[in-house]
């Protein structure tokens, strides 16, 4: 029996699984099987798959016709031996010893899931994000090489270690004892399937290294058109509380819960097109006609957009502070530039010294050398808890610049 299975969910990705199979078939750690799920695969990915499972008999592979992630990944699932499991992507790629810093700190810990953090990578294979504190590791609170459970934060659990299920190895019998599998749906299936499996853990372990090269947003992904499933966020809600409930946790996390779908629904409509949230306003209402308004604070202010950002700004000089997926497309409206808008801060290095609609990065050490009148929060997501932390930072080192209305709250 193989110590680790790896079960890669794979759809038209002949431009990228070969960097992926190389990636797994290279690691450090030898005990694995590989499961390759096709899910109806019209390009050449079944091709490229034949021909690397003629290679390596670690390989196995398992066709279905075209039913998305998360099925595929069900029934990688079911054909996997492995103690632990992983379920991967094939158009990212991994670092060689990625499985084998997973296992081991899982036996070390006797953990039910290890975590691992993440770097992303454009479409090239350039970093674009690295040493994120906030995705896919919340690394102001979550303990590092020290096993924790649901017990141990029962009010931020669920915005520990990402909902992306990739960067997490799972204990096989954990998942197979509390029948946990990914719901059928397109978007947010991955997300329930990891809060089902957090609130089952008895222990997790973290560690802050960077395994993963994460191609996000790329050509084809399930982000570029997630936006017309907004409103599965809801149905997802659904089944991770009937699945609290059912295994007895959901009173203990019950704030947890809410503030994990705060944020995951906040996440969700902020892709969403006026029609389209119109939509998912009506389907929430539907679905939770009861309940709908517990995730009220989380629902998007319809004012928040290029002209609203320039009359908070007025003839202030600011930076933005976050180089947010949220803030980009409110800049993206710009019929041109904004001189009292100086740049923007942002945590993550690979984005210092380069531009988003011509206003250039910088790391917050340039507050040291400006001196600007105010600071914009630009962080969508975690924003209710960012926004106190920055103003303590800025009272306290730089008392001179002042923060402007947090954009959500205002």
């Amino acid at each position: 029996m193989p110590k680790v299975s790896l079960i890669i969910a794979i759809y038209n990705l002949e431009k990228y699984i070969k960097e992926c199979l190389e990636s797994v078939l290279n690691q450090t750690f030898a005990d694995i099987e590989i499961i390759c799920v096709n899910d109806g695969s019209t390009d050449r990915t079944l091709e490229i798959l034949e021909q690397y499972a003629l290679q390596d008999s670690r390989i196995n592979i398992i066709n279905q016709q075209n039913q998305g992630a998360g099925v595929a990944r069900n029934n990688g699932f079911t054909s996997a031996k492995g103690e632990y499991v992983q379920f991967l992507d094939g158009d990212d790629y991994y670092e060689k010893n990625m499985v084998e810093k997973l296992y081991n700190l899982a036996k070390t810990y006797d953990a039910d899931i290890s975590v691992c953090s993440s770097r992303k990578v454009d479409d090239n294979g350039n970093i674009t994000e690295s040493r994120n504190p906030n995705s896919p590791i919340n690394l102001l609170k979550t303990p590092l090489n020290k096993p924790f459970s649901y017990k141990d934060f029962p009010e931020d659990f669920f915005g520990l270690i990402g909902t992306v299920p990739w960067n997490k190895i799972y204990r096989r019998k954990m998942l197979i004892d509390n029948q946990i599998e990914y719901p059928k749906l397109i978007g947010p299936h991955d997300l329930a399937f990891v809060f089902m499996a957090q609130a089952c853990a008895r222990r997790i372990v973290v560690i802050d290294d960077e395994l993963i090269n994460y191609r996000f947003n790329r050509p084809g992904s399930t982000y570029t058109y997630r936006a017309k499933y907004a409103s599965e966020i809801i149905q997802a809600s659904i089944i991770v509380k009937d699945f609290l409930e059912k295994i007895g946790k959901y009173d203990y996390l019950e704030k947890a819960y809410i503030n994990a779908f705060l944020f995951a629904i906040r996440w969700e409509t902020s892709l969403c097109s006026d029609e389209q949230y119109e939509t998912f306003m009506k389907e929430l209402k539907r679905l939770l006609p009861e309940n709908w308004s517990m995730f009220k604070s989380g629902l998007r202010n319809k004012k928040i957009n290029l002209d609203y950002l320039n009359n908070l700004i007025g003839e202030q000089k600011v930076y933005l502070w976050g180089a947010s997926n949220f803030i980009r497309d409110i800049l993206a409206q710009e019929s041109e530039h904004n001189p009292n808008i100086l740049g923007i801060i942002d945590g993550n290095t690979a984005l210092w010294g380069q531009k988003i609609q011509d206003y250039p990065v910088f790391s917050k050490e340039i507050l040291n050398t400006t001196s600007p009148d105010g600071i914009v929060l630009t962080v969508l997501n975690n924003n209710e808890s960012i926004y106190p932390e920055l103003n303590k930072m800025l009272s306290e080192n730089y008392p001179n610049i002042k923060l402007l209305p947090n954009l959500w709250e205002s």
